[in-house]
């Protein structure tokens, strides 16, 4: 069994901001209204909320993006933004991830920017009201966005795609997106969205969650069972045609599975508090891992690292560096 070595790390670490990874997906902005309770609602039974703050931060791609960033890594996104009040937050959260203008690639449409709003009492989510529209995007903006892509490509070490099912990641993005990887080597990191997944031939890598892969083969998986997991990753590997397949497993880890090997990873939480965001601090310090010189064996072990702090944290937190270091 492989084991993290901090000098390692930290020669990983300093080839961080040598490189450029283009993040593809759906791009939304996460609102938390934090307040306190202290009575019900004489209306009905339902807690009164007394606002005391709020915190918009970029959600989904965003936040892969944010995890990117936080880390060292130079990112380009690419997505659509609505023209409305959302997509003017969105955009300025981030900018203040230091994304200047020839990195924001997202494209303004008439939609709605995607919202997903979460009211925290008390340390603990009481609901979450969503605005969006999941149309899947028309002609026009696909093309929008392969013509922003194509001049870009070949100056990006790694592709991730960020698929929350919210229109952006249609068969023909995804295709278009794996020619232009093949044709400059490119390697292409998916997070599915579990209805999209025949959608992922040829990339590199995708990172379904145990629930995820079960539903894509049409059973539910023994995630107490290494075997069970094992023959799932490589059914999905044969479908897909895919180089990797690594399954998140919660409590249990996480599965790296390819034609030649399987690495079996155990969790590194040691108190889960929120889920929230975690598969999207996987794939981009996966990602980035490998994009900075790790093999994908050390790449995963590092997510691994970093998802059981980020499970420690409240909402979509993202990871410091000096985090990955054991």
């Amino acid at each position: 069994m492989i084991k993290l070595n901090n000098e390692k790390t930290k020669k990983i670490i300093q080839n961080f901001s040598n490189i450029k990874i283009l993040v593809i997906g759906d791009f939304m902005l996460d609102e938390y209204i934090f307040g306190n309770v202290e009575r019900i609602s004489p209306e009905a039974p339902v807690p009164i909320i007394e606002e005391t703050y709020r915190k918009h931060i970029p959600g989904g791609a965003g936040n892969v993006l944010c995890n990117l960033k936080s880390i060292g890594v130079n990112v380009y996104c690419s997505g659509i933004i609505g023209k409305d009040q959302e997509g003017m937050v969105l955009k300025q959260k981030i900018y203040d991830y230091n994304v200047n203008e020839k990195e924001f690639l997202l494209i303004e449409t008439e939609r709605p920017t995607t919202r997903k709003t979460r009211i925290i009492a008390i340390h603990q989510q009481v609901c979450r009201l969503d605005k969006e529209d999941k149309t899947p995007i028309d002609n026009e903006i696909l093309n929008k966005i392969l013509n922003q892509i194509k001049p870009i490509i070949k100056d990006v070490n790694g592709i991730i795609i960020s698929d929350y099912d919210k229109g952006v990641v249609i068969p023909e993005l995804i295709h278009q997106i794996v020619l232009l990887s093949k044709e400059y080597n490119i390697p292409v990191f998916v997070d599915p969205q579990v209805t999209h997944f025949s959608y992922y031939k040829n990339v590199f890598i995708v990172t379904p969650n145990h629930h995820e892969a079960g539903k894509f083969l049409g059973r539910k998986l023994n995630n107490e069972s290494n075997k069970d997991i094992e023959e799932a990753g490589y059914e999905i590997l044969n479908q897909l045609q895919c180089n990797f397949v690594l399954i998140t497993r919660g409590e249990k880890g996480m599965t790296l599975i390819s034609y030649d090997n399987t690495l079996h990873i155990p969790t590194m939480a040691q108190e889960v508090f929120d889920v929230t965001g975690a598969g999207d601090t996987v794939i981009s310090i996966l990602a980035a891992s490998y994009c900075a010189g790790a093999d994908i064996d050390y790449a995963t072990l590092l997510s691994n690292q970093a998802a059981g702090i980020v499970v420690g944290k409240l909402g979509a937190a993202t990871i410091k560096p000096d985090e990955l270091l054991v």
